[in-house]
């Protein structure tokens, strides 16, 4: 693709972003990467653009090294590059998962939905359609630019296509992806949609499913990080009272969102609720430092409002605090705290995981901490030994 072909595909894409009703603010910050990659290009002669330039502009322009970790922005610009090749290849970007309807192309909505009643059907959790529904619309978008109107054109080629389709994934996402799509093609077989089973043809990605270590934060560090949030004004007393059922009871943050009134027994000194993950009840001991945290936000912090959760927002509108508000809020003190992080989360799983370390160095035995973090079975904690130090270096051998 030569240069103005290049500018040609930029004006495609930004064409069709405002087709598909992407905000303004974000077409916004589009254009103004996409000017600065053309400047680019202009002042290295490149005459075709893949990828690879797309990383090396980022790298040059805006200090972005997809080795080490990558700020809000560069994120948003590295998706700009591929949403570009993506565009340049196949015609379509990939759509990426966010809170939406999902689009299905008319002629393949009634297999996909007899499909997804399928899955319900065969007990898979309500938590986890919105995936499948995300991975099978990027198919059926791969397929649509391929030019496949019917689900009876699909073949081998285009599923491996569709594989390529998916480069900038995680291996993990890949697998997973080929997975629903192998359950979705066997079920179009099964049912008529399909004259061929092309199960045996799509292929699978190896991952290796525990090659990373969990991120955790020593005591020391979690400490710090709680002294620094300021606990003299209404948003730092929520805040604070977060953390505290995130550091000191493990509680995941959904579930934290979801707390009302009635889960907290003060009499008893306990809470209980159902887990959103596994929908499984849980109940834990309400500390003294987590129960005063909340009182202290319920008494001097908490907007008055309707709302019977706990954590609500404190901007208009007053709606109940949000999972999606836990990452912003906790890398922001992590930040200020000047916390090492390199190679490790800086959201609020780390922060389960800390947990997790902290309580295996103090010799808890792994049944009760799979129990206060909720797990359904101890092989699920079992992950969270690699990040305890002192217990590894217990199992060294002497040479």
């Amino acid at each position: 693709m030569n240069k103005q072909n290049a500018r040609n595909t930029v004006i495609q894409l930004r064409d069709w972003l405002t087709r598909e009703g992407y905000s303004d603010g974000y077409i916004s910050h589009f254009n103004s990467t996409t000017n600065q990659l053309l400047k680019f290009m202009d002042s290295k002669g490149i005459s075709e653009f893949t990828t690879m330039i797309g990383f090396q502009f980022l790298e040059s322009k805006y200090q972005c090294e997809l080795k080490s970790e990558i700020s809000h922005l560069n994120s948003g610009r590295l998706r700009t590059m591929q949403m570009l090749s993506e565009f340049q290849l196949h015609g379509v970007p990939l759509p990426k998962a966010r809170i939406r309807t999902y689009n299905i192309p008319a002629n393949f909505r009634e297999a996909t939905e007899r499909f997804t009643a399928h899955r319900r059907f065969v007990g898979i959790a309500e938590r986890n359609m919105s995936t499948v529904s995300l991975y099978l619309e990027r198919f059926f978008s791969y397929l649509t630019g391929q030019g496949i109107t019917k689900l009876s054109e699909i073949a081998v080629p285009h599923i491996h296509g569709f594989l390529r389709f998916l480069t900038g994934f995680s291996n993990q996402t890949k697998d997973h992806t080929m997975r629903t799509v192998r359950q979705f093609m066997g079920f179009c077989y099964k049912n008529g949609y399909h004259t061929d089973d092309l199960c045996a043809d799509i292929p699978s990605v190896y991952y290796e499913k525990r090659s990373r270590i969990p991120s955790a934060y020593s005591y020391d560090d979690v400490m710090k990080l709680l002294s620094l949030v300021d606990r003299n004004n209404p948003v730092g007393k929520r805040n604070y009272a977060v953390l505290m059922l995130l550091t000191r009871l493990g509680i995941r943050c959904g579930d934290i969102c979801r707390l009302k009134y009635e889960n907290i027994d003060w009499e008893r000194n306990i809470i209980s609720f159902t887990q959103h993950k596994t929908g499984k009840p849980l109940t834990l001991p309400l500390l003294e430092d987590v129960g005063l945290a909340i009182i202290d936000y319920l008494k001097f912090g908490r907007p008055e409002c309707d709302s019977t959760n706990i954590f609500i927002r404190h901007r208009a509108p007053i709606t109940p605090f949000i999972a999606k508000s836990f990452y912003t809020m906790i890398s922001s003190y992590i930040g200020k705290a000047g916390l090492h992080t390199q190679g490790k989360k800086r959201g609020p799983h780390a922060l389960r995981h800390s947990l997790a370390s902290r309580l295996l160095e103090e010799n808890v035995p792994l049944p009760v901490i799979s129990e206060i973090l909720g797990h359904s079975n101890t092989n699920t904690t079992a992950a969270y030994l690699s990040i305890s130090v002192d217990k590894l270096r217990n199992c060294a051998l002497e040479v």
